[in-house]
């Protein structure tokens, strides 16, 4: 095989550029603005870069998709000049959303980065073959497509790897130093620049004589028979027998399964695409069969997956992810309604309808981001107006002592405003300012537990997994724990699962745990063979942290909260949690695992 020399390789670039000078333009001041960032740390000062690079990011799956489009339906250089640049303002007009200080900012603007360019990703792979016809045209572009960035991607990690290991070899063996965030930036450059260049070089030209392929790769054959369908297999047989078992015992379907679900039909849905070309041949008559059963068999589960969500709805209200949860099954619904009784039964559907549905829900008072802050701040206004603490559009301090379950609702809805979409829909109903001083990091509002005070309630700062059943307590990161009586320490490490033993040789320490995880013994060496133990029970404190923290998704507490002492004649120990894992099934409670920190003294023996 010859190696195309450097003047065919300027020559190919040099074709992929005049093709795609709107992308690859783009593409170099994204980049730029991504290494400017990267290289100024943030920077931690507001600034108009963060809302370039969100524009640009959008742009690359846009302006691809106008030029395949345009040339597809022989647009003139005018027209398509004209609609490249609507395309630009419509990106502006996008940009001016982006809050300059974005690292401060409310983190829905990455989550609807994330909609908008799964939308517009799907926009390029349908939008060129729009209309009658083309649909295997369609198929063979999306598959070539995907194995081009596959290799665009191996390609250049191969290039970086390369490259980082010469870097590497300058600091090293020449003692020059090189920065840790050059690795970082040769990264953004090499992604930015190279794959991209390299995955539009391999985009293919003429789309017309795609509709006359036939064939089928065996490569593709393989990973549909070997890998896709055996997943898809396993996902049945686990969610069949959920479902059995929610039948058997009359109980609700947990949260959890919703993600199985959607990944199931996610992997049904691709090896339906992926085997498309293959229903109208003789030898693969099974797969119209496989087609119309898959569909079949989704439709129990869209009931399950609506249920799930619509219990977590009414107990919590909506949160972008139920929000995308709801109306992905209902979108589920749909297709299998269209795929059993539709005429055309088109796989463009897919794609087509999911990109409307990805950008429908990004932006508006009915997308995610709009319904769930809506439906948040509605139900902190009801458990306010409940406890009597909201008053003619006021917060008010409340009369009475407020009941721990409402007290943590109040203050998990508070820790979700605060990191979602900042307190500007409830900033009226205080009379004292939101916001706090600028420190030159870290967001520009008050902390939930400010705020939490300024209600008059205590914060709770229990965090609760409701579809997990599992309970988390976090120690504040600021907070300090008192060392005062003890001469060392050690640790941190993580206890659970089925080790139950350790030891720190140079400290001369050992521990041990119960099968149940809820006592700590700790063994410490005096010397001349003598040997000290204390042992720590740790369901006390778990309990404790449940009745008095409550439930939440986070949390922060002091770190003396979540410490313990005990002795004996020989030595004193004190246990540090940093994070404390718990199992709550109605009274019961079980440790799952914790950090944990040794802090000791040996005494005098009398």
């Amino acid at each position: 095989m010859r190696l195309p020399s450097l003047r065919e390789l300027l020559h190919a670039s040099g074709r992929t550029f005049l093709r795609f000078p709107a992308v690859i333009l783009n593409s170099l001041l994204g980049t730029v603005v991504a290494l400017v960032l990267i290289e100024h740390g943030g920077p931690p000062q507001p600034t108009v870069l963060y809302k370039i690079l969100f524009a640009a990011l959008l742009g690359m799956p846009l302006f691809t998709a106008l030029t395949l489009i345009s040339e597809t339906k022989k647009w003139g250089r005018t027209v398509f000049s004209g609609v490249l640049a609507a395309a630009a303002v419509l990106l502006a007009v996008y940009a001016l959303t982006v809050p300059r200080d974005l690292p401060a900012g409310p983190e829905y603007h990455l989550a609807r980065l994330l909609l908008l360019a799964v939308g517009l990703h799907l926009f390029a792979a349908v939008a060129p073959f729009a209309g009658k016809g083309g649909l295997n045209a369609f198929w063979h572009f999306n598959i070539s497509v995907c194995v081009k960035a596959v290799t665009a991607f191996l390609f250049s990690m191969v290039l970086y790897a390369g490259l980082s290991i010469a870097v590497a070899a300058l600091d090293n063996l020449f003692g020059i130093y090189v920065p840790e965030k050059r690795y970082f930036e040769l990264w953004v450059f090499i992604v930015g620049i190279v794959t991209t260049w390299i995955f539009l070089a391999g985009v293919p030209e003429d789309l017309e004589a795609l509709d006359a392929l036939t064939g089928f790769h065996r490569v593709l054959r393989t990973f549909v028979q070997f890998i896709l369908f055996p997943i898809l297999l396993v996902y049945l047989t686990i969610l069949y027998a959920y479902m059995v078992k929610i039948v058997v015992e009359w109980s609700w379907p947990r949260g959890w399964v919703s993600g199985l679900i959607l990944g199931y039909a996610a992997a049904g849905l691709l090896l339906m695409i992926l085997v498309h070309p293959l229903r109208d041949r003789g030898e693969y008559s099974w797969i119209r069969t496989a087609w119309r059963w898959f569909f079949v068999s989704v439709i129990p589960m869209v009931v399950m997956l609506v249920l799930a969500m619509w219990r977590r709805v009414s107990e919590y209200g909506i949160t972008e992810e139920r929000y995308l949860g709801m109306i992905l099954g209902f979108w589920l619904a749909g297709i299998v309604l269209y795929f059993l009784i539709g005429k055309n039964k088109n796989i463009r559907a897919i794609p087509a309808s999911l990109c409307l549905l990805a950008v429908f829900s990004s932006f508006g008072p009915w997308g995610a981001f709009g319904v769930s802050e809506t439906s948040q701040v509605g139900r902190l206004r009801l458990l306010l107006e409940k406890n009597s603490m909201f008053a003619d559009g006021m917060v008010v301090a409340p009369r009475d002592t407020v009941p721990l379950a409402d007290r943590s609702q109040i203050s998990s809805i508070i820790r979700y405003l605060y990191s979602v979409h900042g307190y500007d829909r409830i900033r009226p109903w205080f009379s004292e300012d939101l916001d706090r001083a600028p420190d030159g990091g870290g967001k520009k509002m008050k902390n939930p537990r400010d705020v939490a005070a300024l209600l008059g309630i205590e914060f709770a700062a229990g965090g609760v997994n409701v579809r997990m059943g599992t309970v988390t307590f976090i120690a504040d990161p600021a907070s300090v724990a008192d060392i005062g009586r003890y001469d060392r320490m050690i640790g941190p490490r993580y206890i659970g699962g089925t080790e139950m033993t350790g030891s720190f040789p140079s400290a001369g320490a050992a521990y041990r745990v119960s099968p149940g995880l809820d006592t700590l013994t700790v063994t410490l060496s005096a010397g001349a063979g003598v040997e000290d133990s204390v042992t720590v029970g740790l369901m006390p404190l778990a309990r404790k942290l449940l009745a008095e923290h409550g439930f939440g998704e986070h949390v922060e507490i002091p770190v003396e909260e979540m410490s313990l002492e005990a002795g004996d004649p020989g030595m004193v120990v004190k246990i540090s949690l940093r994070r404390l894992r718990l199992r709550r099934e109605e009274s019961d409670v079980t440790i799952l695992g914790y950090d944990v920190g040794i802090l000791y003294s040996l005494r005098e023996r009398p």
